[in-house]
């Protein structure tokens, strides 16, 4: 099998099969493993916008100071949508910044991405039956000495044990969103509309910002007990978001636009 790169002088590969939630694999991580840690290093790690919103408030954190201190910009290669990662540490190793002698110091709301961690997970729209389907595969990489021992597990199970489902459900539509961009192929994404994307995606409080003190209320109509709740939810703010992105890039009549409006730089669909 062709090596995706290199880590830490072994390769890392990405088994060629297709695994269900009933596929069963071995697995376990612990600090006893002798290569503990050897996978919190030289991560492209992406952080859905639910992980900053958990790693924030976490850490006790604005948005803004998150960002910042945290993550860098990073283009998805097959959308070319705009989100962030996780910035490693300037160190030889580039090892993750929450990486302590004992292990994750934000272990309690690691990313989505580390919970997943040796499975890997995709989500793709099958046309012919007009729904989305997930699927997921198993990463090995040469240094890891938990593949093939411990206890053997459903995917589902594992999910689960990783309290993986329940940080899922509130992205599923942003991760939608990523899935019909990859969908349309290689086509030009105007400026605007990856703006926007990158605001919902990446900081709340800039995207509650905009609703309440741009003209986005005298554009379109939100409900009452809507503007209520995201004036001081985030994750209802989120779920907002996404609606509002894919009636704007998608076209989706999600969030209502008002009869007369006035004149803006609209942002163009895909």
């Amino acid at each position: 099998m062709e090596a995706i790169h290199r880590a830490k002088g072994f390769e890392k590969i990405v088994e060629p099969i297709r695994l269900t939630p009933e596929s069963k694999f071995v697995f376990q991580c612990y600090p006893g493993v002798p290569c503990f840690k050897l996978c919190c290093s030289e991560l492209h790690l992406p952080l859905t916008p639910y992980d900053i919103i958990r790693i924030r408030d976490y850490l006790k954190l604005g948005t803004e100071e998150f960002l910042i201190l945290y993550t860098e910009p990073f283009i998805l290669p097959k959308s070319s949508l705009p989100i962030v990662r996780l910035k490693m540490r300037d160190d030889k190793d580039k090892t993750c910044p929450f990486l302590g002698d004992g292990g994750c110091n934000i272990y309690e709301v690691r990313p989505l991405a580390c919970r997943y961690y040796p499975l890997g997970f995709g989500l793709f729209r099958n046309r012919d039956e007009k729904r989305n389907e997930e699927f997921y595969y198993l990463v090995k990489e040469g240094f890891c000495q938990g593949l093939d021992s411990g206890e053997e597990m459903t995917v589902e199970k594992y999910r689960y044990s990783q309290g993986i489902p329940p940080l899922e459900e509130p992205i599923f539509e942003w991760a939608e969103i990523i899935m019909k961009k990859e969908s349309l192929g290689p086509v030009e994404v105007p400026e605007k509309s990856l703006e926007l994307f990158f605001m919902v995606s990446s900081n709340p409080e800039r995207f509650r910002t905009f609703v309440f003190e741009s003209k986005f209320l005298d554009i379109f109509e939100v409900p009452q007990d809507t503007l209520e709740k995201i004036k001081t939810d985030d994750l209802s703010l989120l779920q907002f978001g996404f609606r509002w992105l894919k009636t704007i890039l998608f076209g989706e009549d999600l969030v209502k636009k008002r009869k007369e409006v006035p004149s803006i730089r609209k942002a163009k669909p895909f």
